[in-house]
């Protein structure tokens, strides 16, 4: 056969006409034909696709029958040089296992190991294909993920190899993406899981039950990604091990509490729980492997792993010091409660003053919340000695990278973790004045940053991973010397119908920090070494006047003009000491730094670049309204030229029988709605919890965390979003809400109402983390001395009175407050007094707890209520029960 003849048959003879007549040649014959085949059929699909979009039917004049090219491409070409798992080239009219067997090609075995890695659904295939004797089982991971991806069931004709191998393999292939035992039970009806197909051949004895408990613990050791460990985390339990199978498997729990899943921990304590009760848990092996579990960021786990220790030291007592010390490993919780219950422990014990003891608490002093501080200041000599006062953050000087190995250092610790703002400004710094010398050392950066981009892409990239982008995108600008733009692009094609990723809008938080990576890089792939001109100063995340024109000075040695946006978030965060002498030192040449020194308090008038302008009037001090200003950027804006007022009300929201708290901000004057979009990042934040954002609006702040050092000395814009951005029911193990409490941590922090009704909202968090870091946020600010009673009053008011708010966690967190100084005591005390005014008809429930607790803080101030309004209020509730009770004792407490 010639290949003219080769091409007639193919294109004019139906698929079973032409694999009969391959058949018959040899595979060596065939073999030469395989360009011609692949070309042809690539040729007809590319047609057959054209003919789709314009609603046609494929024209027969260039092939009679479509799968015979497929048939001609199977029969001919390599398993190399197509794709196995197409269905366009697999035959639907003509049974497979007829296909091969005809054709008796030599490397079915290889077409099997690429059908499945192209395509695992094609797992039934290969079955049918191995039960003919065609082809071998393929060894390979995909052909496990085959399983994951059809529905669950013994394959009928594959049930010996299934039961006897393939089913084990299920605890050792993680699979990913939409292929996994979690994704594919996750989306299964009721009882058609995979968990529930393998629980039940273990019930009728085709798979050994005993195995089956070894296996899911095994898979837990490997630390798979936690969304698909918890299936074997929830399929270990559904086995519902015996007392005396778990007995028998102690020493696997003990591995699992060093795993980094936290469900995997949880399930382990659990187990070592029942161990526990039926005495066959050793002291040792528990203190040896427990440590992990204490710290467990879940709180339901560390106190369950505290619970073991106060078991173990009923059993032991010999080992109680070694169990107080060991207890001191939980208090690096977040959680408050775990903190308090790691010193109950203790202090049962009898070990608050044992040396050891004492010295494994003091490790832990600058972690604790402020209430356990106390209690570790009163009973431990080494506590007591290095707290002397309520502990407030100070001013500490930015440390910049110095030399090129840190830059690349730096660079690859924020590849691993984005969530601290100043590491990424020593980053990006060290990009700046290090990156041109540093193509040597890139190799690691560049590996790395090329697996996070590809993980991000087949994992699914969910709008949290938004502000992560411009970061791996910029790491592998800088290693592969490419355009900032080309190494985005990958983020930004379609991976499934109908989905296509938001590019990153330039008016957006997000695209503020890549205009400025894009600048930094452009400086580096120059060959130029510059500062970068936003570079925080210290760790209120200012920039000092003086040392700005230091910087500016280098620019101008080399001949280069700073980057626009470097420049202008440089303006915003202008501190405020030294600007006097920053304006006399400054010799301005461009419109950018004469709006410098109109920042640094200078006369000059706005020019024609609106959104500089902008930014210069944010970074002067004090601000004030400025008609030049509103001209410029076209009215009375507030932000832009106008001062913002903010207002914060609440509400009841219903629906049905459901009901809610809804805070609500109104920013006044009220924003035009022909704002030009380039200044729309100097804008206050969307006032909705809008799932249907774009990135940069406020319910992505909290992702975020750099936003918080766009402007750190005026932060309410970051706080309106920190209220809508928190669900107050939604309990998660890193909350990222925690992000908005960073400032209140920070020195230099001038709250006003938006950061005061942030935390009255937050004190209410059904997550523990949430509400006790709010409850410290008020007591560092009391203890700077920063907190203002009466704005607080204000927020709390409109959502304990008007907003269904929560009321008995909200008062439990504000009571530990006053215990931590007689100064704390009277700022919670005015703050609730003041809240106590034009009193609604219907009352919260709850509120008896915090009448109680204002009288307790009455008491131990020998003071009452001094406020007329607040008086009258209490004077015309008409409630029995704790609210009427302590109403009528704080009035008496009035009239003494």
């Amino acid at each position: 056969m010639i290949e003219q003849e080769f091409l007639t048959l193919i294109t004019t003879r139906t698929a079973r006409y032409v694999l009969k007549a391959l058949a018959k040649m040899s595979e060596a014959d065939r073999r030469p034909f395989a360009r011609h085949a692949l070309k042809t059929q690539k040729a007809y699909e590319k047609v057959w696709w054209e003919a789709q979009m314009k609603g046609q039917k494929p024209l027969k004049a260039f092939a009679k029958d479509g799968e015979a090219l497929g048939i001609a491409v199977i029969a001919t070409a390599r398993p190399s040089e197509y794709a196995c798992g197409d269905w366009r080239i697999l035959p639907q009219s003509l049974p497979l296992d007829e296909v091969f067997a005809q054709l008796k090609l030599s490397w079915i075995d290889a077409w099997a190991e690429a059908a499945v890695e192209d395509n695992p659904r094609l797992i039934d295939a290969v079955h049918l294909l191995n039960q003919k004797g065609l082809c071998s089982i393929p060894q390979t991971d995909a052909y496990i993920l085959g399983y994951y991806a059809i529905q669950a069931g013994v394959p009928d004709n594959a049930r010996d190899q299934f039961l006897s191998q393939d089913v084990w393999r299920f605890f050792e292939v993680e699979g990913g993406g939409d292929l996994s035992l979690a994704a594919h039970d996750k989306y299964s009806g009721p009882r058609a899981g995979w968990a529930d197909v393998l629980r039940a051949l273990s019930e009728i004895g085709d798979l050994d039950r005993q195995r089956l408990l070894d296996s899911s613990l095994e898979a837990l050791k490997r630390d798979f990604a936690q969304f698909r460990a918890g299936w074997y985390s929830r399929f270990h339990t559904a086995l519902e091990p015996s007392d005396a199978e778990i007995v028998e498997r102690v020493d696997q729990y003990l591995g699992l509490l060093n795993s980094a899943v936290p469900p995997t921990v949880a399930i382990a304590v659990k187990a070592l729980k029942r161990a526990d009760k039926c005495g066959e848990l050793d002291a040792k092996a528990l203190l040896d492997a427990i440590e992990p579990a204490l710290q467990s960021r879940q709180k339901s786990t560390a106190l369950n792993a505290l619970g073991l220790l106060k078991s173990c030291a009923k059993r032991t007592p010999d080992r109680v010091a070694e169990i107080a010390e060991t207890a001191t490993s939980s208090l690096i919780s977040e959680v408050g409660d775990v903190q308090t219950r790691a010193v109950d422990l203790i202090e049962s014990l009898g070990q608050m003053h044992n040396a050891g003891v004492q010295t494994a608490m003091a490790d832990y002093l600058d972690v604790v919340t402020p209430t356990v501080r106390a209690r570790l200041a009163d009973t431990a000599p080494l506590a007591k000695a290095e707290i002397t006062d309520f502990p407030v953050p100070r001013p500490e000087p930015f440390e910049p990278v110095s030399s090129v190995d840190e830059a690349v250092s730096a660079y690859l610790a924020l590849l691993e973790d984005c969530h601290d703002p100043f590491l990424i400004e020593q980053a990006f710094d060290g990009i700046a004045r290090f990156g041109a010398e540093a193509a040597p050392l890139l190799g690691p950066l560049k590996k790395r940053a090329n697996q996070i981009r590809t993980r991000d892409l087949e994992g699914g990239f969910s709008p949290g991973k938004y502000f992560q982008r411009p970061i791996s995108v910029a790491g592998l600008s800088w290693a592969n010397g490419s355009d900032f733009d080309a190494e985005l692009q990958p983020y930004l094609e379609p991976r499934y119908s109908g989905h296509q990723p938001l590019g990153i809008s330039p008016h957006s938080f997000e695209g503020i920090f890549a205009a400025r990576a894009k600048e930094l890089l452009s400086f580096v792939q120059a060959g130029h070494s510059v500062p970068m001109l936003s570079a925080p100063s210290d760790n209120r995340g200012c920039v000092d006047p003086l040392p700005l024109i230091d910087r500016l000075e280098r620019y101008r040695g080399l001949g280069v003009r700073p980057g626009a946006m470097d420049f202008r978030l440089a303006i915003l965060r202008l501190g405020s000491e030294g600007r006097e002498k920053a304006l006399a030192a400054l010799n301005p040449q461009t419109e950018a730094e004469r709006a410098l020194g109109y920042a640094l308090g200078g006369e000059f008038r706005p020019e024609t670049d609106c959104q500089l302008w902008a930014m210069a009037w944010q970074g002067r001090r004090p601000i004030e309204a400025d008609p030049n200003i509103q001209r410029l950027v076209g009215g009375i804006i507030p932000g832009l030229g106008t001062p913002a007022e903010y207002r914060f009300t609440a509400k009841i929201r219903r629906i049905d029988e459901y009901f809610w708290p809804q805070p609500s901000v109104s920013i006044l004057p009220q924003i035009p709605g022909d704002v030009d979009p380039s200044l729309g990042f100097s804008l206050p934040a969307k006032l909705e919890h809008s799932y249907g954002s774009d990135p940069g609006a406020s319910w992505l702040l909290g992702l975020n965390p750099w936003a918080v050092l766009i402007n750190p000395t005026q932060p309410e814009l970051y706080f309106v979003a920190g209220i809508f951005d928190l669900e107050l029911d939604q309990k998660l193990t890193r909350h990222h809400c925690l992000t908005y409490l960073d400032p209140f941590f920070r020195p230099g922090l001038q709250p006003g109402k938006m950061a005061h009704a942030m935390l009255a909202w937050y004190l209410a968090s059904a997550d523990e983390s949430i509400g006790m870091t709010a409850g410290d946020a008020i007591a560092t600010l009391i203890a700077q001395g920063r907190f203002q009673s009466e704005e607080f009053a204000d927020a709390a008011r409109e959502l304990v009175f008007f907003g269904a708010l929560p009321l008995r966690r909200w008062t439990k967190r504000m009571a530990q407050v006053p215990e931590l100084s007689k100064m704390h005591a009277h700022e919670i005390q005015k703050a609730l007094s003041a809240m106590l005014y034009d009193l609604p008809d219907t009352l919260p429930r709850d509120l008896g707890g915090i009448l109680e607790l204002l009288h307790e803080l009455c008491v131990l101030s020998g003071s009452g209520l001094t406020a007329p309004k607040s008086t009258a209020a209490l004077a015309a509730i008409k409630a029995g029960g704790k609210t009427g009770k302590f109403a009528k004792k704080l009035l008496k407490l009035h009239s003494l």
